[in-house]
């Protein structure tokens, strides 16, 4: 199921946060919001659960995007269907998987303050082995 994207609704939520480090304040918020819209649809769907794939990524916790889900779970009545996908190697396979489907991968979340600051971190990499001048 695939929600509609809506970037200013995002830059409103992370207004302030902008240089927080991936990881932090405006993740935990970006979880929220994201996992927000999809316990609303399945309230709406009568589904019986919901979840997200948010937790494949290594740089996601997994902790923290379940006790959110817990919480949305008591506020929209559909219960959350608590995950760590990275763990059993899961996250080694999701590599595996979009290899062999040909699915692009980025080395960042999604939001543009995670891409500047994953090229922010390469520039920095280049420049420490010297090979950027």
């Amino acid at each position: 199921m695939e929600g509609t994207y809506d970037p200013q609704i995002f830059y409103e939520m992370a207004r302030g946060l902008e240089r927080v480090p991936e990881g932090g304040k405006r993740c935990f918020k970006c979880y929220r919001l994201r996992m927000e819209k999809a316990a609303k649809l399945a309230k709406e769907g009568n589904y019986d659960y919901f979840t997200t794939t948010l937790s494949i990524s290594p740089l996601k916790n997994a902790e923290k995007i379940n006790e959110i889900g817990e919480a949305l779970a008591e506020i929209y009545g559909v219960k959350h269907l608590p995950s760590d996908f990275k763990k059993k190697n899961g996250y080694k396979r999701s590599i595996e998987l979009s290899h062999d489907y040909g699915l692009y991968r980025q080395n960042y979340c999604g939001c543009v303050f995670s891409k500047r600051e994953q090229e922010e971190k390469m520039k920095q990499k280049q420049i420490s082995e010297g090979s950027v001048l």
